[in-house]
């Protein structure tokens, strides 16, 4: 048996190896699967520290074996668990999630988010089932298949290419394509939405298609005008015969009000309509619903 990892090859070399067994019609590996590897072995870390982030799953090993060519991606351990399946088996129970927990996962969660920013890659795949807890508590983001390294500043990207359609933000919805943080942030506070309700599952924003989706966030945050968004009326799939929703304070003032009128501006300031002013994760570690 003939093992390939780290303690052999570097991990660029592991990689073009990989693509080079892809190209030879031995599809061992998606290409999602080979942007993960890229992304968490050359972009996020190195051959030198494999461990990125405390709140990230670190890959610690690439190895392919000869003997029945497979390819084993060797994860940092987490416990068997995440928070959708947290929310499924004790979701509007008292073992459900404390306020302090959620206000813990949000932390780290954002402390991840500003750790993949910072180096130009945007995770467009948090939900719940991709938020790992370790037995001490720890939150680690998972699957890295969905991310862009937005190596130029002009990349695009289509809803497609999101991993969860009910966490897409209303200007995707409405044609834009520009790749940016804000698509992350919009996709946290549907999480936060979620870990707010009480089943502590249930998603916020719901739609069967990109129109339906639109108007149920309309519906509940009030339909934008210019002087919330000043590029709303410039967007792709803009109508001006959209429907006028006003904010609907009672149904969101009900979904926050175990944490308090500070844990409702924190996720308004999540879902501004305009990505340009939405918070950054930076700026979303500073405001005081985490202040103790």
């Amino acid at each position: 048996m003939r093992v390939i990892e780290k303690n052999h090859f570097s991990t660029l070399k592991i990689l073009l190896l990989l693509f080079f067994l892809n190209r030879k019609s031995l599809p061992l590996l998606s290409s999602s699967s080979l942007n993960e590897a890229y992304l968490l072995r050359s972009v996020l870390s190195n051959d030198e520290n494999t461990h990125i982030h405390p709140n990230v799953l670190s890959l610690l090993s690439i190895k392919y074996l000869t003997t029945n060519n497979s390819i084993y991606f060797i994860y940092d351990y987490a416990f068997n668990r995440d928070l959708a399946t947290h929310g499924l088996l004790y979701g509007g129970t008292e073992k459900q999630l404390t306020n302090e927990q959620i206000r813990t996962y949000i932390y780290q969660l954002l402390s991840a988010i500003v750790f993949c920013h910072d180096r130009l890659v945007f995770h467009c795949a948090i939900e719940l089932k991709h938020l790992l807890i370790t037995r001490t508590g720890q939150l680690k983001l998972s699957n890295f298949e969905y991310a862009k390294h937005a190596l130029y500043p002009t990349m695009t990207i289509s809803i497609n290419e999101l991993s969860c359609f009910a966490h897409t933000p209303p200007e995707l919805l409405l044609g834009d394509r520009f790749l940016s943080n804000s698509i992350d942030m919009w996709s946290i506070g549907c999480v936060f939405a979620q870990l707010c309700s009480i089943t502590q599952i249930e998603p916020l924003f719901r739609g069967n298609n990109q129109i339906e989706l639109l108007f149920c966030i309309f519906s509940i945050l009030g339909t934008p005008t210019d002087d919330l968004w000043p590029l709303f009326s410039r967007q792709l799939y803009f109508n001006c015969e959209f429907p006028r929703w006003t904010r609907r304070n009672d149904l969101l003032f009900e979904l926050t009000k175990s944490i308090g009128s500070i844990g409702l501006d924190f996720l308004k300031n999540l879902f501004n309509y305009d990505s340009n002013t939405r918070l950054t994760a930076r700026n979303a570690l500073l405001h005081e619903y985490f202040d103790r």
